[in-house]
């Protein structure tokens, strides 16, 4: 993370009223201050961001409407797969690929991981965050006398 962004959020913040930071106020000021750090992370080119735009919805539509009738997702996107163009394979055929299975739990205790950094703080929390280190534990044990026989 970049000190200056933090900065400039953190004066955006600090000038707002009632101390709440809005995106939207991020925006304005950052289009306003063409030299800023915050500036130099959006995309101005109004073409290129629409298509950005409409990707991110794309991948909204896929992740909220491509269900099972329990209402669990039925495509999933790998990291795997994203330096190739990204895309969504069905669960069920992840599931019963090891080495996609594989993939696809490394990805979800990285995931696991941003939430547990988000909301370390929330008690109730409390057993999940030590069953997810049990998981990553165990995980990380299964994997060691894979990378020496290697």
């Amino acid at each position: 993370m970049s000190k200056k962004i933090k900065q400039e959020l953190l004066a955006i913040q600090g000038s707002s009223k009632g101390g709440i930071l809005h995106a939207a106020k991020v925006v304005a000021w950052a289009k306003a201050h063409r030299t800023s750090a915050l500036h130099r992370q959006f995309e101005w080119n109004n073409s290129k961001a629409a298509n950005e735009f409409r990707l991110w919805q794309a991948r909204r539509l896929i992740q909220i409407n491509i269900i099972t009738e329990d209402g669990e997702p039925q495509l999933v996107s790998l990291s795997f797969d994203r330096p190739r163009g990204g895309g969504y394979r069905d669960v069920a055929d992840v599931v019963s690929d090891r080495k996609l299975s594989e993939i696809m739990l490394k990805d979800a205790l990285a995931e696991l991981q941003r939430v547990q950094t988000r909301f370390q703080r929330v008690k109730e929390l409390t057993r999940v965050w030590a069953e997810v280190k049990r998981v990553r534990t165990r995980h990380a044990a299964k994997q060691r006398p894979l990378a020496k026989a290697a």
